[in-house]
């Protein structure tokens, strides 16, 4: 698969985790409990849901995923997250950020040690380490957005190039019957009888699950 130009995805996920950090640290009261994009969870249970990320990643890390994925008994992967983030409901957000930093730290430390080019133990099997490294960021990037937290205006058009980027890639790879083609500053999308443009933003909206109507956006789903 392609890499996406010259940046860093350590760099990148390092930047990611950094401005949700400064955004939740800013938080108190009323605000920790705010809606998000995510049906039925605020922000702490987003914050929750970040931190058992990190859970799997340390998984992945020390190769015990099954053991991670087994922990809440015979619900299934796919309620797994909600499992989580349902036994971390009642606690309080402040520690909540604190372990949810020191163990982003650590991890992403160990990830940039080992090296893009190394193997990591998956879910899915052994995966090549910098690809799940742009997969990481991605899921903080659409975390962050689900919850709010800013992104300074300087800095908008190149974390929405390299999100586009990557979730052409992803794509790619999770959905290779989806025909996608770069048209000027958008995306020729064709799937089944269906071709429409779609700008870069809603291709990464699009591509993080967070785009409608279908069945275009449905199609195009790759990271979330």
């Amino acid at each position: 698969m392609e890499a996406v130009d010259d940046d860093d995805p350590f760099d990148v996920l390092g930047a990611e985790a950094d401005r949700v950090y400064a955004f939740y640290a800013g938080l108190s009261g009323p605000a920790w409990s705010a809606p998000t994009r995510c049906a039925g969870w605020d922000r702490k249970d987003l914050l929750a849901h970040l931190l058992s990320t990190e859970e799997y990643t340390r998984a992945c890390l020390d190769d015990r995923v099954d053991a991670y994925v087994k922990q809440a008994g015979d619900v299934g992967y796919e309620r797994l997250n909600e499992v989580l983030v349902q036994r971390r409901r009642g606690e309080d957000g402040a520690r909540l950020l604190a372990e949810w930093r020191a163990a982003a730290a650590a991890n992403h430390r160990e990830l940039r040690e080992r090296g893009p080019d190394a193997q990591l133990a998956t879910s899915a099997g052994p995966y090549p380490l910098g690809r799940q490294a742009w997969y990481l960021a991605c899921e903080l990037a659409i975390h962050a957005d689900d919850a709010g937290v800013p992104v300074p205006e300087e800095q908008r058009a190149a974390r929405r190039a390299w999100r586009a980027h990557f979730g052409l890639d992803a794509l790619r790879e999770v959905h290779p019957q989806v025909e996608v083609s770069v048209d000027g500053d958008g995306y020729r999308v064709r799937t089944g009888g269906d071709t429409v443009t779609v700008s870069e933003a809603q291709f990464v909206e699009a591509t993080s699950g967070r785009l409608d109507p279908e069945p275009v956006a449905g199609a195009l789903r790759a990271l979330a």
